[in-house]
């Protein structure tokens, strides 16, 4: 029995062991498998491929790290010391109108206005200015040489009341101007006083009730003043050419025609109308896209305001480039912004926030203004966002901007919201705040407070997450959209470029 067994146990058919090496060399081919994409995949051969790029291992904590522990993290000590918002005004006389403003007499007038509130006293150093660079552009000489004796010339003087009193505060500077040449110089005052009578009054052209409310919707939405005005733009363009090219709008003037008799050929036929100027070469294609675009956000916001019916639902769009280099800050740039807050600010700590949530969470400016504390879990250290289209998402709070909100929610408030009770008024507080602080921190960018939009979601692609969690920080519905904010070295970034060649929308998650 034993040699049986022995005999039994040393025995293999030759179809086991062909089996047996079948799978030695298998395992050996894995082995070498192996070897070889490790050797394949070094940084510089191929794209690289890792668990970074797996959205399956994605946790909060590598989350936290993409948005908090950045290169664009503030400062945890302020530079300088709160003098408060009054020295703006000093600062902007000191660093500006001296520099900018050649004449003692215009001067004069800014040291009448220094104890207004800074931003009116910022809008009235912008008027003064561009007076000078007006009478500069008439006389041919620099703003430089500008003189008070050039102000007292009727020439200049008769010039002015007809070409720059276009607004109220406009004939306030102007009539600053008369008076003084009128104590100055020996002339008729009878003929300075009708010089201005009467003053003249921008005429205003009436306003679609329909594109009105759009406006203040989208002024709601945080969008800026150029956005607003370029959209309206485009629906005016649109009702304009019906009035004039068809029939059923042939008795009515743009602002009064009837939204719901604007049917599908009808948008079809302006449609055609925007292809055939394009051809001639008289639009752009990023002009007609922007317009149709436009259009049918207006409709739109109309089917879901009124439940009108939506007659652009099927009008085909046209497909432009609409990506547009932007110039961000630097890291030190962005904290001389954040050092200007802290020196200048009213609430700078409320500020911090509020600016804190655009440039490290891309929270839009309309979503900053209704951030409220039923948004906010300090618990479990969320926060949630209403964006557009009445849609919510939850992102982590961490680093310097936890600790803020900690230190502001022991300062009581019976505001409904975090900024205010009014979102609008918040909104444009922001704004006028951020061109004072920008001035002062030698800021010269383009895009207001939507710059910080960019800033955040070009910081988040620079660090190369996976597709789906950079679409779904960003809050944006199509993954291309990502590229349109994102404002990185084409040559030497992967991830830039890989954007650019997308054009699909991820469906999954928020």
């Amino acid at each position: 029995m034993d040699h049986f067994e022995k005999s039994k146990t040393s025995y293999q058919n030759p179809h086991q062991i062909n089996n047996l090496e079948y799978t030695k060399n298998q395992e050996s081919f894995r082995q070498i498998a192996s070897l070889a994409e490790k050797i394949l995949l070094n940084e510089g051969m191929f794209t690289r491929c890792s668990d970074n790029h797996d959205i399956r291992k994605i946790t909060r904590a590598r989350i936290e790290n993409m948005l908090y522990a950045n290169n664009l993290q503030l400062s945890e000590t302020p530079v300088n010391i709160h003098i408060g918002r009054q020295e703006i005004n000093h600062w902007i006389w000191e660093n500006k109108v001296i520099l900018d403003i050649p004449t003692k007499q215009l001067k004069d007038y800014l040291n009448q206005k220094i104890t207004n509130d800074a931003f009116a006293f910022y809008n009235e150093y912008i008027v003064v200015l561009e007076l000078a660079k007006k009478i500069a552009a008439y006389l041919k000489i620099p703003v430089s040489e500008i003189s008070d004796e050039h102000l007292m010339e009727n020439k200049v003087l008769t010039y002015l009341s007809t070409s720059f009193t276009t607004t109220i505060k406009k004939q306030h500077l102007i009539a600053f101007v008369v008076q003084y040449a009128k104590q100055t110089v020996l002339h008729d005052t009878e003929n300075y006083r009708l010089l201005f009578t009467p003053r003249r009054t921008r005429k205003v052209k009436p306003v679609h009730p329909k594109i009105d409310m759009y406006m203040k919707q989208l002024t709601k939405e945080g969008k800026s003043e150029l956005t607003i005005a370029r959209v309206t733009t485009h629906i005016n363009a649109m009702l304009f050419w019906l009035v004039n090219n068809m029939k059923d709008f042939a008795e009515y003037e743009s602002h009064t025609v009837p939204i719901l008799s604007i049917k599908e050929i009808h948008l079809q036929e302006f449609r055609s109308y925007l292809l055939k100027k394009q051809r001639k070469g008289e639009y752009s294609s990023i002009t007609i896209s922007e317009c149709i675009y436009a259009i049918k956000s207006f409709f739109l916001f109309l089917h879901k305001s009124f439940g009108f019916p939506d007659p652009s639902r099927k009008i085909k769009s046209i497909k432009a480039s609409r990506y547009r280099y932007r110039n961000l800050p630097t890291e030190e740039q962005i904290t001389a912004f954040f050092n200007v807050i802290e020196t200048y600010s009213e609430n700078p700590l409320l500020e911090r926030i509020a600016f804190q949530f655009m440039l490290t969470l891309g929270l839009r400016s309309m979503e900053v203004s209704q951030v409220s504390w039923n948004d906010i879990n300090m618990g479990i250290r969320t926060i949630c966002i209403h964006s557009k289209g009445g849609k919510h998402h939850e992102l982590p709070l961490a680093g310097k901007l936890y600790r803020d909100l900690q230190m502001i929610r022991s300062i009581p408030s019976t505001s409904k919201y975090l900024f205010g009770d009014d979102p609008k008024r918040a909104i444009r507080e922001l704004q006028n705040n951020y061109k004072l602080y920008s001035l002062i921190a030698g800021w010269t960018f383009t895009g207001g407070l939507h710059l910080f939009r960019h800033c955040f979601v070009t910081n988040l692609a620079g660090q190369n997450p996976p597709p789906q969690a950079l679409q779904a920080l960003s809050r944006v519905v199509k993954m291309d959209t990502v590229s349109l904010y994102t404002h990185l070295n084409q040559k030497t970034n992967w991830l830039a470029q890989e954007i650019n060649k997308l054009n699909y929308s991820y469906q999954g998650g928020k």
